[in-house]
């Protein structure tokens, strides 16, 4: 591994806190700018067509990827890692006729106006799959396990079934058209599990056996990847049983190593569902802006704790002591950032004194 001394070490930490062990300390995340650090500007540009470029050159990707990694210093378990992302949900776009916008990500816009007349379809050669695959096989080809390359942020069937129908639209459906929600979320679940298949084979060998979910700074061995419903902030407790369960288990099931992305405190009206599922080993702490901090909401964390999970969360700086002193450090994976190198060893040597039971 290029770009960080840590990556070692760092691999024992991240697999105990898989089995929620602690190896010799809670795992923790520090990046900062190298002291002489010169990162290049690249401004997301304005005509449409050099948006798809931005998000699909490989070329460009890789050239961005490249200056950030030389110009930042990777403390605790941080490691680089090349976040292959062509949009949340993204694999609303595998499928025919899909409608998109690159923007400062990818918008999806519905295509399931009549379920009647408009067919789902996977299809192979749809522009979005086939950047994923071509793209994801550029990538480790030029890594050369100099730098990890993540899976792609193809999670959460329903948010992709809600970019293909329109959120307001699926609700109503979820209501009034149950059979052929479910259908269309079968679908899904299939493109699913042929992507994220097909994503592990190419990059298992760089990535060391293993997988990464690159926004979060993990790293697995085996299968693994991220679980999300989103959209679950407007499901009440009995349809996110209908409709979402199912999920959870099928692609936990397929997974050596799994997280679930709990996006705000709305979403905790189904932590008893989450906590249920065996195959969810961590679950993944979202701070939503105008919602508490995580480090209001200690009770919960505990309880997840409690539950026999792991914990992932974006903490800043100053919130590290709060979470070291409060949460187990069985299980802990605490992400943030320095504005200095010593700053980031600071950090680390924080948690190293603070581990606990």
């Amino acid at each position: 591994m290029k770009y960080t001394n840590n990556w070692s070490k760092s691999k024992e930490r991240l697999r105990a806190l898989w089995d929620r062990e602690v190896l010799d300390r809670c795992c923790i995340w520090v990046t900062a700018p190298k002291d002489n650090a010169s990162y290049k500007c690249y401004e997301l540009p304005e005509k449409q067509e050099d948006k798809i470029k931005y998000w699909t050159d490989g070329e460009l990707v890789l050239e961005r990827y490249k200056n950030s990694f030389e110009n930042t210093y990777y403390a605790g378990e941080a490691f680089p890692i090349l976040i292959n992302d062509l949009g949340a949900a993204g694999h609303a776009g595998y499928f025919k006729n899909a409608r998109f916008r690159f923007e400062n990500t990818v918008w999806f816009f519905p295509i399931i106006h009549d379920w009647d007349e408009d067919e789902l379809i996977f299809d192979e050669n749809s522009f979005l799959y086939r950047k994923t695959i071509d793209l994801t096989k550029y990538y480790v080809s030029e890594a050369k396990g100099d730098f990890i390359v993540s899976m792609p942020y193809n999670c959460g069937n329903a948010d992709a079934l809600a970019h293909l129908r329109g959120s307001e639209n699926l609700l109503m459906d979820m209501l009034l058209e149950p059979e052929k929600v479910k259908a269309a979320l079968e679908k899904i679940q299939a493109a699913w599990l042929r992507t994220n298949e097909e994503v592990y084979r190419i990059v298992c060998g760089n990535n060391d056996g293993g997988c990464s979910v690159g926004w979060l700074g993990t790293w697995a061995p085996g299968r693994h990847g991220q679980l999300q419903c989103d959209m679950s902030v407007m499901l009440s407790p009995e349809m996110f049983d209908e409709y979402i369960m199912d999920e959870l288990q099928n692609q936990s099931s397929w997974m050596d190593h799994c997280l679930y992305h709990l996006d705000g405190i709305e979403q905790t009206r189904h932590l008893d569902k989450l906590l249920s599922v065996d195959g969810i080993h961590i679950i993944q702490w979202t701070n939503v802006a105008g919602q508490p901090r995580a480090t209001e909401c200690l009770d919960i964390l505990r309880k997840i704790q409690a539950a026999g999970k792991g914990l992932i969360i974006h903490v800043e700086p100053h919130e590290v002591r709060v979470m070291l002193e409060n949460l187990s450090s069985k299980g802990l994976y605490l992400l943030t950032w320095a504005e200095t190198q010593s700053d980031a060893d600071d950090l680390v040597r924080m948690a190293e004194k603070m581990t606990h039971e």
